[in-house]
């Protein structure tokens, strides 16, 4: 997995063969057929491996039942920005050529991730009981893979990613928690819109076009 994974940040897509995967990992063309039986399998084995550290870096930062919601955006953003190439490739790769069995592996895992905290913050007290942990989960997992999708195909850095998925979270779980957690969560609201204000408009004088200074010396 190691040599898959190496070409994938190196290119930053999933487009090698078998036969480049065994070149790359110094085998055999039999080996990794031999190891895992097709390409999919090899993806397979790496979004498990991948899940199963973020899952376990998850469970290793401290806070709250409502600050593990949006630790598990931080988590993630560090976790692309370590390797941007190969997120990108196997994030890509999730959503376009995997398989249906690829997809509904990282979907059903994420789904379960974000019921799991929404039960969480649920038992705590932070969120209403009226709160179907099911629905709810839904709505945050689409708030936070739309933005996703928005990265890997480039049209959003890091940075603003893990903005805009904290700044969706504090507004859709301040609707829905008790008036103590409710009032810290707008506070943070407030707090993530003047920071993606600041972003975007650092972003705008980065990109803003160089004019030569046209004025005539006296």
């Amino acid at each position: 997995m190691g040599a898959a994974r190496a070409l994938m940040q190196a290119s930053g897509t999933t487009g090698f063969s078998m036969r480049t995967l065994a070149q790359n990992a110094g085998v055999s063309i039999a080996t990794p057929y031999n190891l895992f039986g097709s390409k999919q399998a090899v993806m397979i084995a790496i979004l498990e491996t991948e899940l199963t550290a973020y899952r376990e870096a998850l469970g290793r930062v401290q806070g709250d039942e409502l600050e593990r919601l949006f630790n598990a955006v931080s988590i993630a953003t560090e976790l692309y920005a370590d390797s941007p190439g190969f997120y990108r490739a196997l994030l890509f790769s999730v959503y376009n050529d995997g398989g249906t069995e690829f997809r509904s592996m990282f979907s059903g895992s994420g789904h379960a991730l974000w019921k799991g905290l929404v039960e969480e913050a649920i038992a705590a007290g932070h969120l209403s009981a009226d709160v179907e942990p099911n629905a709810f989960a839904v709505n945050l997992g689409h708030i936070f893979f739309s933005c996703i999708l928005e990265w890997v195909y480039g049209q959003l850095s890091l940075d603003e990613l893990a903005l805009r998925v904290q700044y969706g979270f504090a507004l859709a779980l301040a609707g829905m928690a008790d008036q103590q957690s409710a009032a810290r969560l707008r506070e943070r609201a407030v707090s993530l819109q003047k920071r993606l204000r600041q972003l975007w408009i650092s972003h705008a004088e980065a990109n803003r076009p160089i004019t030569r200074n046209r004025s005539v010396p006296a």
